[in-house]
């Protein structure tokens, strides 16, 4: 019993490390200092928690995310460089609990408790992505005061109720591995955003509306295909109404007057293209990491995600397919239009 109270709380303190690293340490400390906390014998080691120095540390970086946690986008950027800092954090945090143990539980400590970070971390990244896509930005200030909440209550259930802690930290995990795949789907695209939008501000700056394609797309695209295509070949990723649904990177193409997105899904290069005689209206909206091609078709929405580029392509690409969009207008739509007019 002894064992699982301790693994209880070690894990239960990683779940909310990953969370929100800066939250957890201080609510740990400050509780030791002030006699709030008391820590069993086997959670000696982290009395090391209540040095001013950590503590002064842990206040200094939770006031700095506490802020850049509840504006757009500048939560995503701040989950992308804590991907690493809270999974490490929370692997220390676990090794400092045990105190000095057999090597080969130590690693083993440090392996879950960094998993168990890592987990929480990438669900709180992806729902923050997912929030950034919404216009309004209550949902990132909820959002960050949830999550502040989760972590101070959690520390308190994981140091004091470490058998509820551990029940709640695998149920977590069960749900986790169930939609693991999405959420690493919206961090891979959060990562290539970041990037790109970092070559903007200090790569290459050679123009071109065809990005390199991965040689599994040969089939569905000609070779040397900048050379030999008018058009573009963008990379992308697919938001909501795009029919092989959300989270996908790939790219938006338009070769021979046919657009056309595509991707790789479940082992396979797919294509779904995109008829513009169905095509409403188009919109383009600029974000901070990734701007937003949006179809209108009836009803329905269609959103690509373009990654950031010095030579504004998504301007570019808008008005080709405008062009096209006009050329392909289903017949009698142009006379029916002049008829709508008034006299």
């Amino acid at each position: 019993m002894q064992v699982i109270q301790l693994l209880g709380s070690t894990m239960g303190l990683a779940f909310v490390a990953g969370i929100n690293l800066y939250a957890t340490v201080l609510s740990v400390g400050l509780g030791i200092r002030f006699g709030l906390i008391t820590l069993p014998l086997d959670l000696a080691g982290l009395s090391i928690l209540a040095h001013p120095y950590v503590l002064t540390i842990a206040a200094i970086i939770y006031v700095a995310e506490f802020f850049a946690d509840k504006i757009p986008w500048v939560d995503t950027v701040w989950d992308s460089v804590h991907t690493f800092i809270r999974p490490l954090g929370a692997a220390i945090l676990g090794i400092a609990a045990i105190g000095n143990l057999h090597p080969a539980m130590e690693v083993a400590t440090f392996l879950l408790c960094g998993g168990v970070a890592l987990s929480t971390h990438s669900t709180k990244a992806g729902t923050r992505l997912a929030a950034n896509h919404s216009p309004e930005p209550f949902s990132n200030i909820g959002l960050s005061i949830l999550e502040d909440l989760i972590a101070i209550g959690g520390t308190w259930v994981a140091l004091t109720h470490p058998l509820l802690m551990i029940g709640i930290v695998l149920t977590f995990l069960i749900i986790f591995a169930l939609v693991a795949p999405r959420i690493f789907r919206m961090l891979r695209i959060q990562f290539t955003a970041l990037l790109a939008f970092f070559r903007m501000r200090f790569g290459s700056r050679e123009a071109t509306l065809f990005d390199k394609t991965p040689n599994e797309y040969s089939e569905n695209l000609p070779k040397d295909i900048a050379s030999k295509a008018e058009g573009f070949c963008i990379r992308c990723a697919s938001g909501k109404g795009i029919e092989s649904g959300r989270n996908y990177l790939g790219f938006i193409c338009l070769l021979d007057e046919s657009l056309f997105f595509i991707t790789r899904k479940r082992f396979r290069v797919r294509r779904f293209d995109i008829d513009m005689s169905e095509v409403d209206e188009l919109k383009f909206e600029r974000k901070l990491l990734l701007d937003c091609l949006i179809f209108f078709r009836g009803e329905k929405k269609m959103h690509l995600y373009l990654f950031k580029n010095w030579q504004k392509r998504g301007e570019k690409i808008v008005g080709i397919l405008k062009m096209l969009r006009q050329k392909k207008a289903k017949p009698g739509a142009e006379e029916m239009g002049r008829q709508a007019v008034p006299k």
